[in-house]
């Protein structure tokens, strides 16, 4: 699916909310608004990724241009935060270490892994999205009622991976079927009921400790959400700076911990860490656009294009004889 400037800007939207949040909880800050969007952030995140996704593209393309091409875009970024954020909090490193930072990424780092696994259990598994979602629905659903929506491994055994591999799935796959499939009129109103009623019931279980109502919940907020992007991708809305940010998603996502607790750490407040951060981190983003190198190390998109068209004659003022 080619670039839409509404999913562009609801990914900003997602990456400021991640921000928002990280800097509430880095300042040890609860709210109602940190839950609700601790929700649907990041389910909603990956939902867009399987909407995104080309699956002709991603089975058909060769192995090595594949892997390249993933390679370039998020492993490598990846690995360079990886590898500055493990310096930075001293983190002890033994023979296990990589085997750790691959099944149980530390820290925010968890995104990259698993949605690159979800890309690579889509090209190995040549299915039809429906049957695929069928596939995963059962897996994310056993993983998120036997292991909670607490991230952490699944066993204790050296090869146990984070449960996100397992309980992402489901959204997924899911925003790969409404890519395909679309979201006809006559369901509109049932998926922002569903939302709806998710949302709420979301919001009311704060607090309450009430883990089999945890599930149901997140699921119907988020998949009602997943299930509107067709629709709001039909309606190409538009606002530079988000728009900017979710094509820079990638950048902020790895980078904004680094920049937050720096800010923290020179006794800023929340909304100031926040502010602080998306400042730096644009600014960051416009120095290094210049530099394709620097670029493919911090995982930071390119400047837009400008394309200049030529005028039709008929557009071309009348000059004075």
């Amino acid at each position: 699916m080619g670039k839409n400037p509404s999913i562009d800007l609801l990914k900003g939207v997602l990456i400021l909310l991640v921000m928002a949040g990280h800097a509430m909880e880095l300042a040890h800050q609860q709210h109602l608004a940190l839950w609700i969007g601790a929700g649907f952030r990041m389910p909603l995140m990956i939902g867009i990724s399987g909407y995104l996704l080309n699956l002709t593209r991603t089975r058909t393309e060769q192995t090595g241009v594949l892997l390249g091409r993933y390679g370039e875009r998020m492993l490598l970024p990846w690995l360079v935060a990886l590898i500055v954020y493990l310096l930075v909090s001293g983190w002890s490193v033994s023979w296990i270490t990589p085997l750790d930072l691959m099944l149980r990424p530390p820290f925010h780092l968890w995104y990259v892994p698993v949605l690159f696994f979800l890309i690579l259990v889509t090209r190995l598994l040549p299915l039809p999205p429906l049957l695929l979602l069928a596939i995963g629905a059962p897996i994310s659903l056993a993983t998120m009622y036997g292991f909670g929506l607490d991230h952490g491994p699944v066993g204790i055994s050296l090869m146990s991976p984070d449960s996100r591999f397992l309980r992402f799935p489901v959204y997924f796959f899911f925003g790969m079927l409404m890519a395909e499939k679309g979201l006809p009129t006559r369901y509109l109103g049932i998926a922002l009921l569903v939302m709806a009623l998710g949302l709420t019931w979301w919001a009311g279980l704060r607090g309450s400790g009430n883990g089999l109502a945890y599930v149901p919940a997140r699921l119907m907020m988020c998949l009602g959400l997943i299930a509107l992007l067709p629709r709001l991708s039909a309606l190409r809305l538009s606002f530079a700076p988000l728009n900017r940010i979710g094509r820079d998603s990638l950048f902020f996502y790895l980078w904004h911990p680094l920049v937050m607790g720096a800010a923290l750490a020179g006794g800023a407040s929340a909304m100031a860490t926040l502010a602080l951060s998306i400042l730096i981190l644009l600014l960051a983003s416009r120095l290094f656009a210049p530099s394709t190198l620097i670029r493919r190390l911090v995982g930071s998109a390119p400047a837009p294009r400008v394309h200049m068209v030529a005028p039709e004659p008929s557009d071309v003022a009348p000059q004075p004889a």
